[in-house]
Parts: C-alpha cells; structure tokens; sequence
C-alpha cells in the first residue's frame, strides 16, 4: 500500500474522513474502517474511545455521552518530529478540505472546488522516503517542496474560509453526522491558529478549540475533559507541534497576559452570579463578553489566555441554559416576545460569547435543564422522551383544557401562583456563585468554586466597596462609584488596606471589579496595580 493509501487508511481510523472523501478500493476501504492504526487509540463512527486507566479525566468523563479524548503528545525525537510534522501537515489540510467543502455545500448553498493536492501528496511521498537523516541537503530540499507545497494549499483553504462565518462552522460541526473527531477538531484548531489573524479566524479558532477541550453531558450541558494547569500544557504542546509562533512571551507582557486571564474569570463569575437571563441582558453581558474577544486580538491565543477562555465559555452557556429554563414556566412564546421586544435578536451575540450555537426559540423548546429549573413539588407526572425531530409544547399556567369547571380553573391557579412563590423565594435566597482559576495540576475536570460572603467590619473600606466574597485564595468585590472619585494615591492606599485585611484572612489575592465587571484593581503577594493606571 502507498504512502497516500497508508494516510487514508490512518484518517479513517481516526474517524477524520468518511469513505466518500477519497476513494478507496474496496479492500483497502474496508480495512481502513476496520483496523486501527498501529499505536493509536480504537476510535468506532460514533467517535466513542476507551481512554487509558491512567488518564487524568478518565474518572470525570464517564458521564459524558463522548469520551474521544484527545491524544496530545510531543514526538520523542527529532526524526520522529519532523516525520509526525509532515504527515500531520497533509492530513490536516485534508480534514480541513473536508469541513469546507462540507459547509460549502450545506449552508453556503455552493458546489464546492477543492484544491489539487497531488503535488502536495508527492512532496509528502519524497519526504517520507529520505526523512532518516534530518541533516542532508536532501533533506532540507525535500522539505522545502514540500513546505511550498503546503503553504499553497492552506493559502487556498485560507481565501475559501473567508467566505464562511463563525456561525457556518459552529452549525456544521454541531451538525455534522457522524461527528467529527477530536483529530479532525486539532486539525482545524491548527488551520485557524496558523492563518493570517482576523476576527472571524480568532472566532473560528476559540469555537473550536472549546468544543475540543470539552464534550456535553446527557443534560446538555459542557465539560471539560482537562484540569486547567493540564490543559495549558496541552495549548503549549499543540503549538509545539504546529510549529506555530509564540506570543506575549516577554517578561513584560506576563501583566498584560495576567489581567486577560483575570477577566475571563471576571466574567465567568458575573454569569454564575446572575438569577435571571434578563439580568444578563440588562447588563449587556454577552455583548461585552464579544467585545472584549474582539479587543483581545492576538492575545487571545497565549495558551493561558485560551484556557481561561475556555472555561469561562463553558460557564456562560451552561449559565444560559439554566437561566432559559426557569424562563420557560412564563411559556415559550411570551419570553421570546419579551426579548426580542426588549432587546431585538440575541442568538449571534450569546452564540459568540459562550462559543457555542444557542438560538432562544431552539432552548426555550426543549427540555433541557427544564426539571432541574423548577421546584420538585411543581413537576408534571414523568414525561415521555420526545424524537430529535419532536418540539416540547410551551409551558404555561393556563392549557385548553383548563376552560372546564370552575374549581379546576381555581387548582391549576393556585398550582401556577404556588409555583411562582416557591420560586421567588428560591431566587430571593440565591447566592452569587464566584470563581477563581483552579492552578493545581490535578488533572481533574475544571469547575467554578463557589465563592463565600465575607464580612469587612472597616467602615473605611465599606465606603467604597460592595459584595465581598472570597474563594480559598482571593477576596472579590465590587466598587462603589465613590470609588471612582479617589485620587490614585487614595486608591493604592485603599487596595493595601485591603490586601492586609485579606491576608488577615488567609487570602492571598484581591481582585476589585466595577459594575460591569471589569477589572479595576488587583494585588497579590507578586503584583500590586491599579488597572488602567500607570
């Protein structure tokens, strides 16, 4: 078999390419779905993968309906570097070729025209066969074709995906049957880290790499499959092998990084804490959470930065979800009426926020998080599991058959206003839900701790700040607008009264925020600023 059979035959292994991308004979194309490549993990059409006993999220995944865990390593040796390299570069272009012919022709409504690779497969060919030395001018000839070769290719790819937006990509990947795996994610991940920068790349690249380091649960909600600290390391290994250029690497540009990272979180705390989807949208929370993507630019793809984005989109729809569920009691069609009266359409906005497609009408009709948002006492009789294709009725207080009698009229009013007490009082005595970045490299799935309230007895301090919660490491607050009228000596002077008191407690960070939710202070035992300020 060839060295272009044999790459097919791996793609196919790896659930990268269905049967209909290249053709096969029918030998090989059987083998190909049958006989995994050597080394690697079994991986069946519905992307289901047995991850090794010692893997650190094999414990915290078993619940999750995917478990193709990604398999991010670095080549042992630098023969094995340059030949993964290579192989890699081609398959990935191939994948990528696949996804956009595929978006082409479902929602761009155009037959697509794919780029001839054979040169590219050729240059592979040679490579492959004087790779044993990496230090001849062969070699480096060899390489060179192909890298020119390559380059073509992305560039190609690169003037087709212009033409698609970030919401094509997200429905298509969603959509996409059977799903694509987690190499076909990596090899889109890496198309969109290497292209030239632009906010639609960067929105491509965040969508992806979030549904890469994440699969949903039965309840529709995301997880992660890595610790925080685990999966930076698995960001740095991935550019590693993409060779792709490091950014923000400086000394300098650690404070810059640092406060990004803090305003991920900052944001992932403000959706925790929200009672209700129309507080967030008061706030113009999903706005500003896309604005600030926007803002980030390249910083954006500094492994630490991915990560805390990452998780803080992980937060925000799993936020959304639940906050649209307990909307649903109000029936579906007066709380779209309601948001697109109030506040115009707001799927795109919310869909870039969370990096993930999330259409209002779609969540209000569906089940998910819907018994979880209501109290037990309140809940129908056990309902039947609708099809894919069989929409939920609305919920409301009143149905067709509450115009009977007198007295069932009267119970189904009292069951409804008993209902709306019970959820008041639940919403009344809600807490807001705050969060730091777990650092500890204990390879355990990523969460957001619940931060306590805490109490400041300095009257001082009270004048200009609201809501103090800690984590186990970090004081939270908000500022009041007093605060704004402080020179910036009176500023410094007050954070540090502050951090001392947060010491006295055992904290070892303050982080002060505004009412929006951004960041306007922070101190630490390393760093003392004032955001903004110089």
């Amino acid at each position: 078999m060839s060295v272009f059979e044999d790459l097919i035959g791996e793609l196919k292994s790896e659930n990268l390419l269905e049967d209909t991308v290249i053709d096969l004979g029918p030998a090989d194309a059987a083998a190909a779905q049958t006989k995994p490549a050597e080394g690697k993990k079994e991986v069946g059409l519905s992307g289901e993968v047995q991850p090794p006993v010692d893997s650190a999220s094999a414990g915290d995944v078993d619940d999750l309906l995917e478990v193709d865990i990604p398999n991010i390593e670095k080549p042992a040796t630098e023969k094995e570097f340059f030949r993964k390299r290579a192989m890699d570069e081609v398959s990935s272009l191939q994948m990528v070729e696949h996804v956009l012919s595929g978006i082409e022709r479902e929602h761009l409504k155009i037959t697509p025209v794919p780029f001839d690779d054979l040169n590219a497969k050729k240059a592979l060919h040679k490579f492959m066969q004087i790779s044993g030395d990496v230090k001849t001018p062969e070699h480096a000839e060899a390489e060179l074709a192909l890298r020119q070769e390559t380059e073509a290719w992305s560039y190609a790819l690169y003037e087709r995906d212009q033409k698609i937006s970030v919401a094509n990509v997200r429905r298509f990947c969603e959509e996409c049957r059977p799903a694509l795996s987690s190499q076909a994610l990596i090899a889109l991940a890496r198309f969109y880290r290497n292209s030239p920068f632009s906010e639609d790349v960067r929105g491509k690249f965040d969508y992806v790499m979030t549904k890469l380091f994440s699969r949903v649960t039965e309840d529709e909600e995301r997880k992660l499959l890595f610790g925080h600290a685990e999966m930076i390391g698995h960001v740095n290994t991935l550019y590693a092998n993409w060779s792709s250029i490091a950014l923000y690497t400086q000394e300098d540009d650690q404070v810059e990084v640092s406060l990004s990272v803090l305003r991920f979180e900052e944001f992932a705390i403000e959706a925790d804490a929200a009672e209700t989807f129309d507080e967030l949208l008061e706030t113009d929370f999903f706005n500003r959470v896309r604005v600030y993507k926007e803002e980030a630019a390249e910083m954006f793809y500094v492994p630490e930065v991915v990560a805390a984005a990452i998780t803080c989109n992980l937060t925000i729809g799993n936020r959304y979800v639940k906050l649209i569920a307990k909307e649903r009691r109000h029936g579906v069609e007066k709380v779209a009426n309601m948001v697109e009266a109030k506040y115009g359409s707001v799927d795109q906005t919310v869909s870039s926020a969370a990096a993930r497609t999330l259409i209002l009408t779609d969540v209000l009709e569906s089940d998910i998080g819907f018994d979880e948002a209501i109290p037990e006492e309140t809940r129908s009789a056990p309902k039947t599991v609708p099809t894919a294709k069989a929409k939920k009725p609305a919920i409301s207080a009143y149905s067709d058959s509450d115009k009977g009698s007198f007295l069932d009229n009267l119970l189904g009013a009292n069951k409804w206003l008993m209902a709306a007490c019970v959820a008041f009082i639940l919403c009344g005595a809600g807490v807001y839900i705050w969060a730091e970045r777990s650092a500890a490299d204990d390879g355990t799935t990523s969460s957001v701790p619940t931060a306590s309230p805490l109490k400041i007895e300095d009257a001082e301090i009270n004048k200009f700040i609201r809501s103090p919660r800690s984590t186990k490491e970090t004081l939270y607050a908000i500022v009041e607008p007093a605060f704004d009228s402080l020179s910036t000596d009176q500023k410094k002077e007050l954070l540090g009264k502050i951090q001392q008191f947060a010491a006295s407690k055992n904290l070892k960070k303050v982080s002060l925020i505004d009412k929006t939710g951004k960041a306007v202070a922070y101190a630490s035992p390393e760093r003392f600023e004032l955001v903004g300020v110089q």
